[in-house]
């Protein structure tokens, strides 16, 4: 296969990720990933156990905290996948360290790396829907959201939320770089990513999930949900419609946490489904998210809620993290 199918993902052990090289690989494409340590098998084994890995991927490294880490990483390719993202929600320490620099400057590394090549196309950069909904004043009855609305860095900083301050800021400043040296740059906003996952350990969303299954309190949120088909269907499309262009909202239903923790509960009848509600206060807020921009680039239909949940169900069942719960 030559070079025109060449595309790069950046964080190749995510959840996000690993879910993109897969349908990558399915597709025929030869797929170049980064990750901090290439030789760390415990974390990248399961890469290789992909179908078409062993003649179609190469493991490469890339820290998102040193210049020049993604130069040779996207030198060749036509499309860049930029996922890697720090994604603690409660960073420990102080969150410009652990958070705020990865982000931004991870995101700048990959950029310069990918206006240095001349073989890269266009970059598809994985935000999140984080970096559009949070803001003082949201109403129940404000239209939904859409893509020309950003975050508040200021609210953002009050409520100490730092996912959302990383993922806008870093989107701004993506996208002025971009502009600035003609980079074509496209950004997926997936809101709280749901379904099977294929990395050794549960990640990110999955992990939140996986705690509610265990007892654990759930968080005093509301936000929108998606499947991670649908997500891996959106980059896609980011990368294969020539007219992509700017943000594109991923998202389905906006459901609060405790309307999860019901569905749970339904459907997990033997385990001990968290039943307190975290205090925490900042993004507990009536908001729609509107996908519209997504159903009119390709993905007309979103999976439901109910799929989401009963795929990541199985999905923990079949890994052995819960037992038998129906």
């Amino acid at each position: 296969m030559g070079k025109l199918q060449d595309v790069c993902v950046t964080g190749g052990t995510g959840y996000i990720a690993s879910s993109i090289i897969r349908k990558l690989l399915e597709k025929g494409f030869r797929v170049r990933t980064t990750v901090r340590n290439p030789d760390d098998k415990a974390k990248t084994g399961f890469l290789w156990e992909l179908p078409g890995a062993m003649e179609r991927l190469e493991v490469v490294r890339g820290d998102l905290m040193e210049d020049g880490s993604f130069d040779m990483a996207v030198e060749g390719v036509h499309t860049v996948f930029h996922a890697a993202c720090p994604v603690f929600i409660n960073p420990e320490g102080d969150p410009q360290v652990t958070m705020l620099d990865p982000a931004l400057k991870g995101s700048m590394n990959v950029l310069k790396a990918c206006a240095k090549a001349a073989s890269v196309k266009r970059v598809v950069m994985t935000s999140s829907s984080s970096a559009i909904r949070y803001d003082y004043n949201r109403q129940a009855t404000d239209p939904p959201l859409n893509e020309s609305v950003w975050s508040n860095p200021e609210y953002c900083r009050e409520y100490k939320l730092w996912y959302p301050l990383a993922k806008t800021l870093a989107e701004r400043e993506a996208f002025a770089f971009a502009a600035s040296v003609g980079l074509d740059l496209v950004a997926v906003h997936p809101s709280f990513v749901v379904g099977p996952f294929i990395t050794p350990v549960p990640q990110s969303s999955i992990k939140i999930l996986l705690s509610l299954l265990k007892g654990s309190e759930y968080p005093n949120s509301r936000l929108g949900f998606v499947h991670i088909d649908d997500v891996v269907t959106a980059h896609l499309l980011a990368m294969e419609v020539p007219e992509a262009n700017g943000r594109y909202i991923c998202s389905s239903d906006v459901l609060h946490f405790s309307d999860i923790v019901d569905i749970l509960r339904l459907k997990c009848p033997k385990l001990t489904v968290a039943s307190r509600c975290s205090d925490r206060k900042g993004d507990n807020f009536h908001h729609k998210m509107d996908s519209t921009k997504l159903k009119n680039l390709g993905l007309a239909q979103l999976k439901s809620v109910d799929q989401m949940f009963d795929d990541v169900l199985k999905c923990f069942h079949e890994k052995g993290l819960i037992g038998d719960y129906q």
